[in-house]
């Protein structure tokens, strides 16, 4: 039996794998993204943005990093909803994941800006590429999850030997006079620029977290889930430092700010390695979250539905099993945002803005958690005396407001009126299904209870 244990124990996720797939989580599309939104905001700090933006979210995140080293608890993420949010909260995290559909819409228009730096005749019919490459991304989905994985396992290879190039190549033509903070064009925006500049990248920062979702396969989840949500936080910042080093100290900062990272590309590489780095770097970045996203937004939709917090019809499948309504739906809010001419800064604020506001009630939820499990807590992994968890909470609560509130500033008043009406609709529309009686409680009960038992277990071992 002893012997079993130990060969099924080998067999489970160690601190590195884990911290590995929290790194590939969040190295990849963000950047490519948001970089020229950062720079424009702060010019050549956004090395220092950077580092604060993957501090920042660590902190914005900081209940599931706490709960991951007090309690093991399989259900990884939604097993920890279940234990610290009630019924109202979960179907707002439930139904919120429609808008999915909107990041879809971001990673389009974002390939073909990078594709109009090789081919510029793109620029010209961007709208209709948007879509077409959307609706191809979309079609894929019918191949199933096979064939989905062995070609995004492609993309995500071409993508981090591209990363690693653009920083080989560029941190040696990199002018370091620059890099101060007494050089032309540091803290361009002053510290109000450099706030807005770190909410923006905290969309490159998420995925550290991960990890959680591999609770299950985890060895030693209490200590190693930590450490690999640790590892892979100061691994991406280290990463992100040097590609905002390259991207912000090479040319004038008026000619890469809310620019493409193309226009940097263009200057350090020969133009065949140009052309590589754009089509098979920034290109297949962006790919590999479309692709990711659509891919995997079927599944906990599903759930969704199945739950009661969206209407059932959504969930019709063809006679192969897959869900064309729910499909369609998300395809129709992938599709409108790129003719409604939504700013690519406005896409990442309408997304992040609600993970912001959960995470915020989130944390405030954990001050009840730890005085519910004391013991759990004071054999955690992150066990601290009461002031400095209060501290802790107080720091994460203050993240989560920064980059709701600086990034709302950005936005324009009509998309702004938006945001609060989504967010309105969002709890009233899952109080509604609650009270109606068309959510399926049983189900989310046996989670919660599976969830506190394992809970109680850690408290009282």
């Amino acid at each position: 039996m002893k012997s079993e244990s130990n060969s099924e124990n080998k067999k489970k996720l160690g601190v590195a794998e884990l911290a590995c797939y929290g790194i590939g989580n969040c190295i990849g599309s963000g950047i490519f993204v948001s970089m020229g939104s950062g720079i424009g905001f702060t010019g050549r700090s956004i090395p220092l943005a950077l580092i604060l933006a993957c501090v920042v979210v660590l902190f914005a995140y900081a209940y599931k990093t706490l709960m991951s080293g007090m309690f093991v608890l399989p259900g990884g993420n939604y097993s920890q909803q279940a234990l610290l949010q009630p019924p109202i909260l979960v179907g707002v995290s439930a139904i919120s994941t429609v808008f999915t559909g909107l990041a879809f819409a971001m990673y389009a228009l974002s390939i073909v800006e990078y594709a109009s730096t090789v081919f510029p005749a793109v620029e010209t019919y961007g709208k209709w590429i948007a879509v077409a490459i959307i609706t191809l991304f979309f079609i894929t989905t019918f191949f199933g999850g096979k064939f989905m994985g062995k070609f995004n396992l492609i993309l995500v290879a071409v993508l981090i030997i591209s990363l690693l190039v653009y920083v080989a190549v560029g941190l040696p033509q990199v002018d370091f006079s620059t890099a101060n903070p007494f050089s032309d064009g540091y803290l361009k925006g002053g510290a109000t620029g450099l706030i807005m500049a770190v909410a923006m990248m905290s969309f490159a920062c998420q995925g550290a977290t991960m990890p959680i979702a591999m609770t299950a396969d985890a060895k030693d989840p209490k200590r190693s889930l930590p450490k690999a949500i640790l590892i892979a936080s100061f691994a991406v910042m280290a990463v992100y430092c040097l590609i905002g080093i390259v991207s912000a100290g090479i040319l004038p900062i008026e000619q890469v700010a809310d620019k493409s990272l193309g226009v940097v590309a263009k200057e350090i590489f020969p133009y065949g390695v140009f052309v590589i780095f754009i089509i098979g770097g920034a290109c297949f970045a962006i790919a590999t979250s479309l692709y990711g996203a659509i891919a995997s937004v079927q599944y906990p939709l599903m759930a969704t539905i199945e739950d009661g917090w969206l209407p059932a019809f959504l969930g019709i499948k063809n006679k192969k099993g897959y869900p064309w309504v729910m499909m369609l739906v998300l395809y129709i809010i992938a599709v409108v945002p790129v003719f409604v001419d939504i700013g690519l800064q406005d896409l990442i604020s309408l997304m992040m803005i609600p993970v912001m506001v959960l995470n915020l009630i989130n944390n405030v939820l954990m001050f009840k958690l730890v005085k519910k499990y004391p013991a759990a807590w004071k054999r955690g992994f992150f066990r601290m005396p009461k002031w400095a968890f209060t501290v802790t909470m107080l720091l994460a609560i203050l993240c989560d407001l920064l980059i709701s509130v600086a990034l709302f500033t950005t936005m324009k008043p009509g998309d702004q009126y938006f945001i609060i009406i989504m967010l309105v609709l969002l709890f009233g529309y899952s109080f509604y299904r609650i009270k109606a009686g068309k959510v399926n409680l049983s189900d989310l009960e046996r989670a919660r209870l599976e969830a506190e038992q394992a809970a109680a277990a850690e408290n009282e071992a």
